[in-house]
């Protein structure tokens, strides 16, 4: 009986420390809501420089895998086939990355690349044989350290975290690509 009345107190003691708990998390739940709201509206809010990066990096992706397309059509070189099917197969896996968080902030993306990278395209497109692989891995190598220079311009400036996690994902992807153009060189 002794045992009873000394469990009885600890026994409502548990019982109004569940009942305070979840009304104490409550009356705090509002200032961690206000957190995340903040910090959801800057994840959401793009800059001018956040929107610049994205189309300019999605036209990249698409000059790349366009590039790639070309290369397998055209180039006879194992090492260079390899790289176009790599360059593919990476810039389209980043560019549904980048289509996803341009969704997100609403950014409407171009559907082609820039009229200067089809150019550039047709013109090493209309070589042949070694010249072909040449001018296809120069191209590369000036696109891809072009895409590294866009990343580190939205690290600097940007505003959005998701875009800037985005350029800092990309870059090592990007770097690998331009270590094996430059290794054909």
């Amino acid at each position: 009986m002794r045992t009873a009345r000394n469990l009885a107190p600890a026994g409502i003691a548990a019982v109004l420390a569940l009942t305070i708990a979840p009304a104490a998390q409550a009356q705090q739940m509002p200032q961690q809501t206000t957190a995340t709201t903040v910090q959801a509206g800057w994840a959401l809010h793009a800059s001018a420089q956040d929107r610049a990066y994205l189309r300019e990096a999605h036209r990249g992706n698409l000059a790349e895998i366009a590039a790639g397309k070309v290369a397998l059509g055209k180039s006879r070189d194992r090492d260079v086939r390899a790289i176009a099917a790599r360059l593919i197969r990476d810039h389209r896996r980043l560019d549904a990355r980048l289509r996803s968080v341009a969704d997100r902030l609403d950014v409407r993306l171009p559907s082609t690349p820039s009229a200067a990278q089809r150019d550039d395209l047709r013109a090493v497109a209309g070589r042949h044989g070694h010249r072909f692989d040449r001018a296809w891995l120069r191209l590369q190598e000036d696109a891809h350290s072009h895409a590294l220079w866009l990343g580190q311009r939205e690290l600097r400036r940007g505003h959005s975290a998701w875009v800037k996690d985005l350029a800092r994902d990309s870059a090592p992807v990007i770097r690998h690509h331009l270590h094996a153009v430059r290794a054909e060189l």
